[in-house]
């Protein structure tokens, strides 16, 4: 059963290379070992390269995690405003009590509100990167590539109703 909560929550991106960032972020729902919807706010510029979007401190992002799907989303706003939508492409997603961490697998695709979809960062996968993470990663483009529309109208429909809450 899911939970609200407005409890401080640790976002923990674990690289390829090994490297690790925390976010400490809000929990807006949390259902531990299922789901998880977190809040950021923005504290310094993000500029997402190639795509003309400029995150600005005050922004906010809320974030989708689940342990069952191969990527996460960023719902990225301003006011109540969607810029975008990003997909982080992901693996080993767990959703803790205090903590929601994942491996990013260098791939993001962006979702305009328009319907445009880009796919980022290919140039950045290491050439010796295991064929089951090559896998991986295409499955995931394939699943996002195949109901973009979908899954943006999910995830502003759960942004709204946590928002709401």
């Amino acid at each position: 059963m899911a939970r609200q909560t407005s409890r401080a929550t640790i976002e923990r991106k674990t690289r390829l290379d090994g490297s690790v960032s925390e976010y400490r972020c809000e929990a807006l729902s949390l259902e531990v070992g299922r789901h998880a919807v977190l809040r950021y706010v923005m504290d310094s510029d993000w500029v997402i390269a190639d795509t003309g979007i400029v995150l600005r401190p005050g922004q906010i992002t809320i974030a989708h995690y689940w342990i069952d799907r191969p990527y996460n989303v960023y719902h990225w706003l301003d006011g109540s405003r969607t810029i975008a939508y990003y997909c982080n492409i992901a693996t080993d997603t767990a959703i803790d009590a205090d903590m929601v961490s994942y491996t990013d697998l260098v791939i993001d695709v962006l979702l305009r509100p328009t319907g445009e979809t880009i796919v980022l960062d290919e140039e950045e996968l290491p050439p010796d990167l295991a064929p089951a993470r090559r896998i991986h990663i295409a499955r995931a483009l394939e699943t996002i590539a195949s109901g973009p529309r979908r899954l943006a109208a999910e995830i502003e429909r759960e942004t709204r109703a946590v928002l709401a809450a």
